[in-house]
């Protein structure tokens, strides 16, 4: 009997049987054509609860996803709402945050009404109206972003990196300050109706070591999944096969992998629900279906449990390639019979 996709997805987050593998989206797969089909554009679905709720629905109702995800941005909902100056974007272009606002931890401070603030609010209410429209039907994935990569965006990526290895109290101090963000807004769009959240933490081996991760954020991420009463989607870009032992001890339900990393060769070594790893560039944005056909077969092989592109798509890539990450899914199931 065929499941709903709220239905297959949250089993297959959960390790049970499903009817199919999943085909999900922990960040995002906005395209400019997505946009021109939904009716529906960035910047205002990047800030506006009801647009951005549209173009989110638009993930299942026309790439037949099944799960949605409103926060299209890598943190920019949260950094906004602590004061960094954001670019919201256009059609052809992601927000992203525009410079860092303080140099050392003593600054950080988060607002009483941070789950107020309008950047915040409107992925809390846009979840809720997908909530509202899906049902049970369909998977809604929320989005918090780790205080690694909170660091990233509010102290700067080079200042805060560099200070792993000159000042590891700068660096603790700076995450025990920044902690509380993912657990509030987790929480309140817990309460809104996400299934599963997404969280963030760029934490990857072209930036550091894979000592950082046990030195710096383990703690955190085993703390998380203890207290965020909804499953966790580690998301992580880049090469991440040297740290993937770190992971696999975080408590988290699945991970969200690139394309960097061989799916097999990730299967072998996580322990964790995989979710990924169509890649983007070569694929999504240049390739043609045959060639999302190939890497979509080679990942349900190698034992991916949800297929997704790999990170946030660009909004340059082929809209006829994201969807057809599904369209590969059902022929997989297709030629079976």
């Amino acid at each position: 009997m065929a499941m709903t996709p709220r239905e297959r997805f949250l089993a297959a987050l959960d390790g049970q049987p499903v009817d199919r593998v999943p085909v999900a989206n922990p960040t995002s797969i906005i395209t400019r054509g997505l946009q021109e089909k939904a009716g529906v554009f960035f910047p205002e679905a990047n800030y506006e609860a009801e647009p951005m709720a549209e173009l989110a629905l638009a993930g299942h109702t026309i790439c037949g996803y099944d799960a949605v995800s409103p926060a299209f941005g890598a943190g920019t909902h949260e950094s906004a709402a602590l004061g960094v100056p954001t670019r919201w974007g256009d059609r052809d272009s992601l927000p992203a945050q525009e410079k860092a606002i303080w140099s050392h931890p003593d600054e950080i401070e988060i607002p009483d009404d941070f789950l107020d603030r309008p950047s915040v609010k409107s992925v809390i209410d846009a979840i809720r109206l997908l909530k509202d429209e899906v049902g049970d039907r369909v998977a809604v994935i929320g989005k918090v972003f780790g205080p690694w990569s909170l660091s990233y965006h509010t102290i700067g990526l080079q200042k805060f990196l560099i200070q792993t290895m000159k000042d590891p109290g700068f660096v603790h101090a700076a995450l025990e300050r920044l902690k509380p963000i993912p657990k509030m807004y987790a929480q309140a769009q817990i309460e809104a109706g996400a299934d599963a959240l997404t969280y963030a933490c760029h934490i990857t081996a072209d930036l550091i070591r894979p000592s950082a991760v046990p030195d710096y954020v383990l703690p955190i991420h085993q703390e998380m999944a203890a207290e965020i009463d909804c499953p966790l989607i580690l998301h992580c870009c880049g090469r991440t096969i040297d740290r993937i032992e770190h992971f696999n001890k975080n408590g988290m339900a699945a991970f969200h992998f690139e394309s960097a990393n061989d799916a097999k060769e990730m299967r072998d070594q996580a322990d964790m629900v995989l979710i990924g790893n169509i890649n983007n560039t070569n694929t999504l944005v240049a390739g043609e279906r045959e060639d999302v056909r190939r890497e979509v077969h080679y990942a349900i092989e190698a034992g991916v449990d949800m297929i997704a592109p790999e990170c946030a798509v660009p909004v340059t890539a082929k809209l006829e390639n994201v969807i057809a990450v599904r369209d590969s899914v059902d022929e997989y199931y297709d030629a079976l019979h």
